[in-house]
């Protein structure tokens, strides 16, 4: 008598080599997609924080320079401002001064104002090598630049030196800043008398820099102080005046028919697949002494 066992089957099978290929295949393609996305969305955050950064950059420097042109000419507007340099040569200052840089070049701003402190003359100032006696010598220090005014005339000179108990203020006409021969042929007639003010004063340079750091700077220089950085990575610096005219320029033939003032900062977005897009933040302002 015979015994009947069951025939094994095998069924199961491993994968062959192309299947394998195939499914390697896939996998790489579906992993270079993934992380093809990935880095795309990655560069075009970093795009946009740099963008975000730059306009950002921008807009506090505008900021600035708004808040000192409204400032520009504090007491004095549009008089011109006589005195000298630093090396003792005659100079005239103006509230806003304008540096134009021709066709498609960048501008430069220069701005005197009057944001720290004032006082006035209690005594009488005949000529320019007076001592000031004043009201009070609070906030005015040794260095400082002061402007004297009466309304219809104006003269820069240097503190050299305060007295707190007698209240003067002393310009020594040996320092550059107070050479008389700078003031005496634009001294008012009879000097300035009793009550004239007297505004210490900020003057600041505003100017675009592509040689100093790897990428180009808005940059604002204080007299007295260290240039700094205003706004980094940037694409240009333009100003622009409205006349009273309603017309604007960046070359105004005279402060006298300036209305408001417009400062420009150019940023820049780059794209390899795009041209160079040009982006820009700015204001339009008036002095409010104008």
């Amino acid at each position: 008598m015979s015994t009947l066992r069951p025939r094994t089957c095998r069924t199961e099978q491993g994968f062959g080599l192309i299947e394998l290929m195939i499914t390697l295949v896939l996998t790489l393609v579906v992993l270079g997609g993934i992380m093809s996305s990935f880095f795309h969305t990655s560069n075009q955050a970093d795009r946009l924080t740099r963008v975000a950064d730059e306009r950002q950059s921008a807009r506090t420097a505008i900021q600035l320079i708004e808040r000192e042109i409204r400032m520009a000419g504090s007491g004095w507007g549009r008089i011109s401002v006589y005195g000298n340099d630093s090396s003792g040569a005659a100079d005239t200052l103006l509230a806003v001064s304008p540096g134009y840089g021709a066709g498609t070049g960048n501008d430069s701003l220069v701005l005197v104002g009057a944001w720290q402190t004032s006082t006035t003359i209690s005594s009488g100032m005949p000529n320019a090598s007076s001592v000031l006696k004043v009201s009070s010598v609070n906030g005015f220090a040794d260095g400082d630049l002061f402007i004297i005014t009466n309304g219809t005339s104006a003269h820069m000179m240097q503190v050299t030196g305060t007295n707190s108990a007698s209240q003067i203020i002393q310009h020594n006409p040996a320092a550059s800043y107070n050479n008389p021969g700078g003031h005496n042929s634009t001294w008012p007639i009879g000097g300035y008398g009793p009550g004239s003010n007297i505004y210490k004063i900020t003057i600041s340079s505003y100017y675009y820099d592509v040689s100093s750091f790897s990428k180009p700077a808005l940059m604002r220089h204080e007299h007295g102080q260290a240039p700094q950085i205003l706004a980094y990575d940037v694409d240009g610096f333009r100003v622009w005046y409205e006349l009273q005219d309603g017309t604007w320029t960046r070359n105004p033939p005279s402060l006298s028919v300036v209305d408001k003032v417009s400062p420009v900062v150019l940023t820049r977005v780059t794209d390899p697949r795009l041209p160079i897009l040009r982006d820009s933040v700015w204001a339009a302002v008036q002095p409010r002494t104008f």
